[in-house]
């Protein structure tokens, strides 16, 4: 559907069916996850992560996601940790922008919307509830592939978070990137910036490397730019200029990897 998506131009009303679509078939599974994570089933890898880098990090920890769903969010609870995804309130969320300062801890730059991220009839962007939002005919807010694609990342909250995340990249001494394709303009080029400077280190982690991912590996002009995924029943290391295998070992996995750099 993606790749269809992006040699047509589609309808308004078109483009809003793809959106509440795309979003009850992830909400199904995102609340799935939410139950297991309440009976506390499972714990989040992620949460792991950032409690450990919130120890360690005397500025602001940014996450930069291109997901809708709210695993970053329940991870950032589980670990008992604050954020700031630039929406005010408890209940009825409403957009003001990521601020400046603040006490929370971690900045969660959700560049294509979340699940509970809405357009209301009278143009306010706010977040809301599942059980509210679900009997509201309110227009949700991702940015869903397409051809315009990009003309909504003008539109507010988009605009603002994107700058954010420029900056964040910009200003960062190093970057973790999990399940990340390289796919995407809103991201990828200044992580392109980062790489060909080649004084920031970059590790990807992922089950399966893209062929995009392995171009910006091999591209790099230092060996600070690793990628990891999954070879076997061990792990694949690639860098700009050689591959190494690591028998018996899931370092690609955020779970795995966690373990051995804690």
């Amino acid at each position: 559907m993606e790749s269809a998506l992006q040699k047509v131009v589609i309808s308004g009303p078109l483009e809003k069916d793809i959106i509440r679509k795309t979003r009850e078939l992830i909400l199904k599974q995102d609340v799935e996850v939410f139950h297991r994570i309440i009976r506390n089933d499972i714990i989040l890898p992620l949460g792991s992560l950032l409690q450990q880098l919130s120890r360690t990090a005397n500025q602001k920890i940014k996450v930069v996601t291109t997901n809708y769903d709210r695993l970053a969010e329940y991870a950032i609870d589980q670990a008992m940790l604050s954020y700031d995804n630039g929406f005010d309130g408890k209940y009825q969320k409403t957009f003001r922008g990521l601020h400046a300062s603040g006490d929370a801890k971690i900045e969660l730059l959700k560049v294509h919307g979340s699940l509970d991220w809405f357009l209301t009839e009278d143009h306010r962007v706010v977040s809301l509830p599942d059980h509210v939002s679900d009997s509201l005919e309110f227009t949700p807010l991702l940015v869903t592939p397409g051809i315009r694609k990009y003309e909504h990342a003008h539109n507010e909250p988009f605009r603002s978070i994107i700058s954010k995340a420029d900056a964040a990249f910009e200003s960062a001494r190093s970057i973790l990137c999990v399940g990340y394709g390289f796919n995407d303009n809103h991201i990828h080029l200044k992580l392109v910036e980062k790489m060909r400077q080649g004084r920031t280190p970059i590790l990807i982690a992922t089950k399966k490397l893209t062929d995009n991912a392995v171009q910006f590996i091999r591209r790099a002009p230092s060996s600070n730019v690793i990628g990891i995924e999954q070879f076997r029943q061990g792990t694949r290391v690639v860098y700009s200029d050689r591959e190494v295998v690591l028998e018996d070992y899931s370092f690609w996995s955020l779970d795995e990897l966690i373990k051995l750099v804690m």
